[in-house]
C-alpha cells in the first residue's frame, strides 16, 4: 500500500487523520481519509499501488465504464446522462466559442459523450485507462481512444478544448495530468474539469457514507479551493464555475445504499429536493462542480 507521499497542490507532506471510509462498490475494504495541513485537501491514504488499482475496477456495477441499465438507479443515472450530454455540448461551445473543433476528453469510459460531440461534428480523442472501455467505444461508436501513456504523443497547442468529466480524482499525478492539459491546448482553449465538492451539502450530511469519496478510487477530493489553486499552479485561471444539479440525486441514493436503507432512490430523491432548496443561494456547496479553465495570459 503506498502512503500519501505530497501533496499535490501545495507539495507538503502533512497529512492529518481524519476518519474511516468503505470501498462500497467492489471489496469493502476501509481506507483512511486525511487532510493536508498546508492548503486543505483532502485525500485517501495508503491508497492500493497504481498497477494493483485495477481490481477495484472490476465490477459491473461500476456505470462510468458499463453499459448496464438495469434497477432503478442504474437507468436514473442513465436518463441523467443523456440529459447531460446536451447540456455539456453546450458548454464546451460556450467555453471555446465554437460550434466544432478539436476535443481531447481525458477518461472518457465508453465514449457515450465522445461519440455525441463528434456527431455533431467535433473531432474528437478519447482518452482512457480501461482497456474493455476503450474496446466498447471503439466497437459501438467507432471513437478514436489513446491509452493514457500515449498524451505524450499529442501535439503542442492541438486542442481547442480538453474535458475531464468527474477524472481528475481518479489519477495519481493529477498534476503531471494538469500539466499535459496545458501544453495540448491551443492559446485560447479551455479545459473542463467536473469534480465532487468535498464541502458540498450532502458530502457533510452523509460524512463517511458519502458516495462521492469513493474509495480507493478516488485518489483526491477537492474543494472549490483546492482545485483552483492546483490549476494555478500549472497555468490557468478559472473563468467559471458551475453546479451540476442531477448528481445531487444520484449521489445521495447512493449514500443511502451505502447506509443499507431500503428504498434509497425515494430517500436520494426526497433528500436532494430538500439540500437543492438548502443550497439556492450557495452554489459553492452543490454536490459536483463544474470549473471552465482558461490558460493564464503572459
Amino acid at each position: 500500500m503506498a502512503e500519501v507521499r505530497s501533496c499535490p497542490v501545495c507539495g507538503g507532506a502533512d497529512f492529518s487523520d481524519l476518519f474511516a471510509a468503505r470501498d462500497h462498490l467492489v471489496t469493502g475494504d476501509s481506507f483512511r481519509i486525511a487532510q493536508c495541513c498546508g492548503c486543505g485537501l483532502f485525500a485517501t491514504a495508503y491508497p492500493p499501488d497504481e498497477e494493483d488499482i485495477g481490481r477495484y475496477y472490476q465490477s459491473d456495477e461500476y456505470i462510468s465504464h458499463s453499459d448496464k441499465n438495469d434497477g432503478l438507479t442504474e437507468q436514473f443515472y442513465h436518463l441523467a446522462r443523456k440529459y447531460m450530454l446536451g447540456r455539456k455540448r453546450r458548454l464546451v461551445s460556450r467555453a471555446t466559442g465554437k460550434k466544432t473543433g478539436t476535443i481531447i476528453d481525458i477518461g472518457s469510459g465508453t465514449g457515450y459523450f465522445a461519440s455525441f460531440m463528434q456527431q455533431r461534428g467535433w473531432n474528437v480523442t478519447g482518452v482512457e485507462i480501461n482497456d474493455r472501455a476503450r474496446e466498447f467505444s471503439s466497437a459501438k461508436f467507432g471513437i478514436s481512444t489513446l491509452a493514457p501513456s500515449a498524451i505524450n504523443d499529442l501535439d503542442d497547442a492541438s486542442a481547442d478544448c480538453v474535458t475531464l468529466w468527474h477524472v481528475l480524482e481518479h489519477l495519481y499525478d493529477p498534476g503531471k495530468w494538469m500539466g499535459e492539459v496545458h501544453r495540448i491546448l491551443t492559446v485560447e482553449g479551455r479545459c473542463i474539469i467536473a469534480l465532487p465538492n468535498i464541502e458540498s451539502s450532502d458530502a457533510q450530511w452523509f460524512g463517511e457514507h458519502w458516495a462521492a469519496l469513493d474509495v480507493p478510487r478516488h485518489l483526491w477530493h477537492f474543494s472549490p479551493d483546492t482545485i483552483m489553486r492546483l490549476a494555478e499552479e500549472h497555468g490557468f485561471v478559472c473563468e467559471a464555475v458551475r453546479p451540476l444539479p442531477l448528481d445531487l440525486f444520484y449521489i445521495s441514493a447512493l449514500s443511502y445504499r451505502n447506509r443499507g436503507r431500503r428504498v434509497a432512490l425515494l430517500r436520494g430523491v426526497a433528500t436532494g429536493l430538500f439540500l437543492s432548496i438548502v443550497n439556492l443561494f450557495r452554489r459553492n456547496k452543490a454536490s459536483s462542480l463544474i470549473y471552465v479553465m482558461a490558460k493564464q495570459k503572459p
